[in-house]
């Protein structure tokens, strides 16, 4: 049995390594639930407008948000073709199916096919209703791959599109059904180890500083709401570093006490909840971008096929503009704190998967790190900083996480929900 140290595509260096038998066949997911890594490759791309990879118009007929959406529309007849990257590729896979999820707005000739690294496949042509999700389970033979192939792109198109026509596709759950993870050109051999090592970072959580470890580049920090002048103006009545409206706040607090949640939904909460509060600042460079923070933490539930995941926690204190009489005339600003819990992704594989608490995802300015515990089935376990806990569930389909978190005199627990595959 080997251990294979997963790195990074920049070589930064190793962050965990993971048993398994060289050939064994897994599944592995390249886009699912709103993933953000995806890129379409330009050479050769003729759809009339760039991909929209974390789409929401709402939940279409089993797709649920988000998704990829390819829309446009041409003064001609024409072929609309693409090679889609995703974060997960090179792959070596080896058989199996390629699943994925689509539906357009018009009735369509759909095709799909797979770029290797020194070949292509042949194109597999679908007949789309307008308006009706169609799940493809499509064998590779069927794309004329009769042994493995080392998959570096997956190309989608829509053929003959009648001109003056404006044609919307989405598309979602791409994955393939047997991979050989080991084999592939991301992985390099290690030494023989019969357990499992995440290596933990070092960085302290209350530093606004990271430094990107799986990802290419750093990622943008989100856009700030308020103009200087808005800012400087709310900075001569507050301490605050963050300053969100009312409605916000509750939706907010409605989040992180829901009892039930789409388990893609839950994925997301972390994430858009950062969003509002960090968007929302009267101050730069306060806490570490949540953005960076989330894919990074993605990144590394892909590399381990979704079975080492990190937990997201944020910390944060915060002030939200209410009503201070009963007419609105005048406006107060209120203290709140957001403590909370999240997934990167909304699936895991298999029944087992390993949670880990790396400093490196935890959004504060606390030195003092929360005190953190996760119950699965009824049994709860702590799950400390710089820590791992492994995680059972009773069954596949949608689980329940339930995290209970302590910091200073708070204390917030939280559901989180995720399908077991």
């Amino acid at each position: 049995m080997m251990r294979r140290m997963f790195k990074c595509i920049t070589l930064a260096g190793a962050l965990f390594a993971l048993d398994g038998f060289a050939g064994e066949c897994k599944g592995v997911a390249l886009y699912s639930d709103g993933s953000d890594n995806g890129q379409m490759v330009e050479s050769g791309n003729s759809f009339p407008e760039p991909p929209e990879w974390r789409a929401n118009w709402g939940n279409l007929d089993g797709m649920v948000a988000p998704y990829i959406r390819l829309s446009g529309i041409k003064n001609v007849q024409d072929d609309w073709k693409g090679l889609l990257s995703f974060s997960s590729l090179p792959l070596h896979v080896d058989g199996g199916v390629l699943r994925l999820r689509v539906r357009a707005t018009q009735n369509v000739k759909f095709g799909v096919w797979l770029k290797g690294t020194s070949s292509e496949s042949q194109v597999y042509y679908v007949p789309l209703r307008a308006n009706k999700t169609s799940l493809l389970e499509i064998p590779l033979a069927e794309l004329g791959v009769t042994g493995s192939i080392d998959v570096a792109n997956v190309g989608v198109g829509l053929f003959q599109v009648p001109q003056n026509q404006y044609t919307t596709l989405f598309i979602d759950d791409v994955e393939f059904s047997c991979v050989r993870k080991n084999e592939g050109t991301s992985a390099s051999d290690g030494l023989e180890d019969d357990g499992l090592v995440y290596e933990f970072s070092n960085a302290d959580a209350w530093s606004n500083v990271r430094e990107t470890r799986l990802l290419p580049a750093k990622e943008t920090e989100f856009s700030a709401a308020y103009t200087l002048q808005e800012r400087n103006s709310y900075l001569s009545k507050t301490n605050a570093d963050f300053l969100v409206s009312e409605l916000e706040h509750l939706k907010i607090v409605n989040s992180v006490r829901a009892k039930e949640m789409h388990a893609k939904r839950s994925r997301l909460t972390w994430y858009d909840n950062l969003y509002t509060v960090v968007r929302n600042r009267l101050r730069e460079n306060v806490v570490a971008n949540p953005k960076q923070l989330y894919f990074e933490a993605e990144a590394i539930a892909a590399y381990s096929d979704y079975t080492i995941v990190p937990l997201l926690i944020a910390d944060l204190d915060y002030e939200y503009k209410a009503c201070a009489d009963s007419e609105c005339k005048t406006m107060q600003n209120v203290n709140a704190h957001l403590l909370m819990a999240g997934l990167p992704t909304s699936f895991v594989r298999g029944s087992k998967i390993n949670l880990v608490l790396d400093p490196y995802f935890i959004v504060t300015k606390q030195k003092e790190m929360p005190s953190v515990s996760v119950c699965v089935s009824g049994t709860c376990k702590a799950l400390p900083v710089k820590g791992s806990l492994e995680l059972e569930f009773p069954s596949s389909g949608t689980q329940t996480i339930l995290v209970k978190m302590k910091s200073g005199e708070r204390n917030v627990e939280q559901k989180l929900f995720v399908e077991v595959k």
